[in-house]
C-alpha cells in the first residue's frame, strides 16, 4: 500500500467524520432552538390566558365590592351591618380561595405544557446519544 494513498484515505475518513459531527451539532442546536421556541410560544399563550383570568377576577372583585358597599349603605341598624359584613367577608374569602385555586391549577398546567417540548427534545437527544455510544463500543 502506498503511503500517499493511505494518508489520503485517512484524511477522507477524518473529513467525513468531522463533517458528520458538525452536522450532528448543527441539528442538535436547531432541534434545541425549535423546542425552545415551541416552549416559549406555549408559555406566552398560557401567560396571556392567566392575565385574562386575573383581569376577570379583578373585575369580578370590583363589582362584588361595589355591591357590598351598596348593601352596607342600606343597613338600618348595627345588627344588619354585622350580618351583612359577616356575609361579605365570608363571600370574599371563598372567592379569594377559589381564585387562588384556579390560578394555581393554571400555573401548574402552564409549567407542564410549556416544558413538554424541551423534555421531548432532551429525551430524543439522550436516546440518540445512547445509540451512538452503543455503536461506538
Amino acid at each position: 500500500m502506498n503511503t500517499q494513498n493511505y494518508s489520503k484515505e485517512q484524511l477522507e475518513k477524518l473529513t467525513e467524520a468531522t463533517t458528520k459531527q458538525t452536522e450532528d451539532m448543527m441539528n442538535f442546536g436547531k432541534n434545541g432552538f425549535d423546542a425552545w421556541m415551541k416552549s416559549t410560544n406555549i408559555f406566552m399563550d398560557g401567560a396571556q390566558d392567566m392575565f385574562k383570568s386575573l383581569t376577570e377576577m379583578t373585575n369580578s372583585a370590583r363589582e362584588t365590592q361595589a355591591a357590598a358597599a351598596k348593601q352596607m349603605m342600606s343597613c338600618k341598624n348595627l345588627n344588619d351591618m354585622t350580618e351583612i359584613s359577616t356575609k361579605i367577608t365570608q363571600d370574599t374569602m371563598e372567592q379569594a380561595m377559589s381564585n387562588a385555586t384556579t390560578l394555581s391549577e393554571k400555573t401548574i398546567k402552564l409549567c407542564m405544557e410549556s416544558s413538554e417540548p424541551l423534555n421531548d427534545q432532551m429525551t430524543k437527544t439522550a436516546q440518540e446519544t445512547m445509540k451512538k455510544a452503543k455503536k461506538a463500543a
